[in-house]
């Protein structure tokens, strides 16, 4: 049914091309910048190698300034876009990363915000460049006091703009991969963000995602449009100020004499008026506390499309790094969300990708035990009933998605059973390993989202575990499922009773264990029931990770949808193995 609520208006060309409309646009205003369009990648132009640590971020759009309009000298060298509030996809991660180790061969030093999608499909990209030998590190960055009781740890916000500067300032002043990271993770563990909205935002195209009443706001709004954690009576500048200071100051453990440094975020929506006046209050309410600012800063860095709010981020200067980290923070740059400068005068050349830099970042050959041509068949028919399942199920797991996800599980799912349908006209399935490596190179390119990144993740770990089986045999495949799920969860952050897919997956890899020696029938028929528990017991748990754990319980209907997901195609394949199909 469509939303009764009036489309919001934006001055755009359309939904589907405003992400590289932006980014065109980024490049048009600083052309010493170079767009790969192909990648959704930005790039510093270089032409030799600096020598020197690269720092590179990025996630979904939306955000900006955040990350392309940070990139110029003393701050980020790169930036990979996704969609509207969605994580960019595995392949665009690896391209800014080689991208940037080509010009770069200190290493690349990755920053990323502490959200499933990125987590995924940044994970999966780290592991590819790892294997092709590339220099890199990364960090998730996850600040954000609101969510920081969660099982994987607080939200990344405002914050990773100060690590950018940061890492920035150290690499131009020659410091290595190790020494940038170090500093990262300290950091990391004196900073804390936290804020409020007044008005919900719109993606393109769409109505606002959620209503506030106009004498209420949203503590603890989140970057991707999600409401905040708890509604509160809209107050003044001086209350809400005092308000999320007391909260920040309290997990900082701050004391009279800290010395800080401040960040005021702009939501997207805010005017400057209200932001001079929040400054003033900030500085204020410091005062009172005996606290000493050393350094403001107010503007755009991370924003919410056209959310109102804003957030505010401090950085406590600890005694035994005060003197570094405030060199770093004044430390020249040419970003261009900070302020016009070197970047706009001008650059070479056209706009275009590096297409030889991923050619040699491949799996290398790798095959396993074989099927026989009776076993190909029967793995050919399970693929096809299982992907056939997942598209006839799109409207009943958008539905399951809808109240606490962002409603597009089935859409997701169903992409995948097409991509695999198509696959399956012309593939061979003759090594088991191979094509599993073929269906996450699907899901990573055709799901999209989150989802896309946890299936790519699963499919490849269990692909390189058959590849190195001496045989096609229960235990292998006990083996490649183990893999799978000990995968997903490294990057996912999600463990079996968190409410996500990997309750389906988990409770049928016991029964699996459980029955391993009875007889084949038996096996599949008892994984099968186990994976249909495993789905609806999500019903009744409490979402620990995932987009579900940022939202309020009154927003969770039924089961999980990736949880049921995951019953639908696993039901379809093992019917079809034990002729119940």
């Amino acid at each position: 049914m469509a939303s009764s609520k009036p489309i919001t208006k934006k001055v755009i060309n359309s939904p589907e091309t405003c992400v590289d409309d932006n980014l065109r646009g980024v490049v048009a205003l600083y052309p010493k910048l170079q767009l790969h369009p192909k990648h959704r990648v930005i790039t510093l132009r270089r032409k030799n190698d600096s020598g020197r640590v690269a720092i590179l971020s990025g996630g979904g759009s939306g955000h900006e300034p955040f990350a392309a309009g940070l990139i110029g000298p003393g701050m980020l060298d790169g930036a990979v876009a996704g969609g509207v509030f969605a994580s960019p996809p595995t392949g665009n991660v690896l391209y800014a990363i080689a991208q940037l180790y080509k010009y770069n061969s200190g290493g690349v030093l990755v920053l990323l915000g502490n959200y499933a999608g990125d987590r995924l499909n940044f994970g999966k990209a780290f592991e590819k460049a790892k294997i092709a030998g590339i220099k890199m590190e990364s960090f998730i960055v996850g600040e954000d006091v609101a969510s920081s009781h969660n099982k994987t740890g607080g939200r990344g916000m405002c914050g990773e703009v100060f690590l950018f500067k940061m890492c920035g300032a150290m690499s131009a002043e020659g410091y290595d991969l190790q020494s940038i990271l170090n500093m990262v993770e300290v950091v990391h563990k004196n900073m804390a963000t936290l804020g409020v909205c007044l008005t919900a935002c719109s993606l393109p195209g769409q109505a606002p995602l959620f209503e506030i009443s106009p004498t209420e706001m949203e503590l603890g709004a989140g970057v991707h449009g999600e409401a905040g954690i708890e509604k509160l009576k809209m107050g003044t500048a001086k209350e809400t100020v005092a308000l999320i200071l007391d909260k920040i100051i309290s997990h900082l453990k701050l004391q009279a004499d800290s010395r800080v440094a401040a960040m005021v975020n702009n939501m997207g929506g805010t005017s400057l008026m209200e932001m001079n006046i929040i400054a003033a209050e900030i500085k204020d309410y410091l005062d009172q506390k005996q606290i000493v600012l050393e350094r403001i800063y107010s503007g755009h860095f991370k924003t919410s499309l056209e959310m109102h709010g804003f957030q505010i981020c401090l950085l406590h200067l600890t005694e035994e790094h005060q003197k570094l980290f405030l060199e770093l923070l004044d430390a020249p740059t040419g970003a261009g969300a900070w302020s016009g400068g070197e970047l706009s005068t001008g650059g070479e050349g056209e706009h275009g990708d590096d297409d030889t830099l991923l050619r040699d970042v491949k799996r290398k050959a790798a095959s396993g035990p074989a099927l026989s041509v009776s076993e190909q068949k029967k793995f050919r028919n399970s693929l096809q009933a299982a992907a056939t399942e997942l598209i006839k199920n799109e409207e009943l797991l958008n539905k399951l998605d809808s109240g606490c996800g962002d409603g597009d599980c089935g859409i997701t799912l169903k992409n995948f059973g097409k991509a695999i349908l198509k696959y399956l006209e012309s593939a061979s399935l003759e090594y088991p390993s191979n094509v599993l490596w073929e269906l996450s190179e699907l899901a990573e390119k055709d799901m999209g989202g989150t989802s896309g990144g946890i299936y790519s993740l699963g499919l490849s770990a269990a692909s390189q575990c058959l590849a190195t089986a001496t045989a096609n045999d229960r235990h292998a495949w006990l083996s490649a499922l183990q893999s799978a799920i000990s995968t997903i969860s490294k990057y996912g952050g999600a463990e079996p009773g968190d409410r996500t897919m990997l309750d389906t997956l988990h409770s049928a890899m016991k029964a699996f264990e459980e029955t391993l020696e009875t007889d084949i029938c038996t096996l599949l028929v008892r994984i099968n029931e186990a994976a249909e528990r495993g789905a609806k017991a999500t019903t009744s748990m409490i979402a620990k990770a995932g987009r579900a754990s940022y939202v309020s319980r009154e927003h969770w209907r039924g089961e999980d949808a990736g949880a049921r997901g995951v019953a639908v195609w696993l039901a379809a394949a093992l019917d079809t193995l034990t002729g119940h199909h």
